[in-house]
């Protein structure tokens, strides 16, 4: 599966389990992909939110998607960047989190944070091949 493959599966498969850690415990939630480009994976998160301080003390995570009707996973392992961009923000909560905007109208654009992940390490896995017992591990 190359980078093309894998951002086509999340636009196809956009919410993912996202694992982050807070004081040595590591903390899972489901998380929604609102944008993916060839720069790769952009979520929002509310900067008052426990995931955001948790990304920005330490940008590590691991994203797990799921296809019920490919029977496939996909796992991405790297370190997310804080994104800097107003107009993918505003985009994001027009079109996809629209849910979003009273809060927006409430505390201000700055009550929401961009993270990207923009590369990382990628493993498949089906239990479609029962034989293949190791994921396959490709770059992102």
């Amino acid at each position: 599966m190359d980078r093309s493959d894998v951002l086509d599966f999340v636009r196809k498969n956009s919410t993912s389990f996202m694992a982050t850690v807070e004081d040595g415990q590591p903390r899972v939630r489901a998380m929604d992909t609102p944008h993916v480009d060839e720069g790769g994976l952009t979520f929002c998160t509310g900067t008052g939110k426990d995931v955001c301080r948790q990304l920005l003390a330490r940008p590590w995570v691991e994203l797990c998607y799921w296809s019920t009707d490919e029977k496939m996973q996909v796992r991405i392992r790297g370190r997310m960047e804080e994104l800097d961009d107003p107009e993918l923000k505003r985009q994001i909560v027009e079109t996809r989190f629209v849910f979003l905007k009273p809060v927006v109208e409430q505390y201000g654009w700055e009550s929401l944070t961009l993270f990207r992940l923009s590369s990382g390490e990628v493993r498949t896995w089906s239990p479609l091949n029962p034989a293949e017992r190791n994921p396959q591990v490709t770059a992102f």
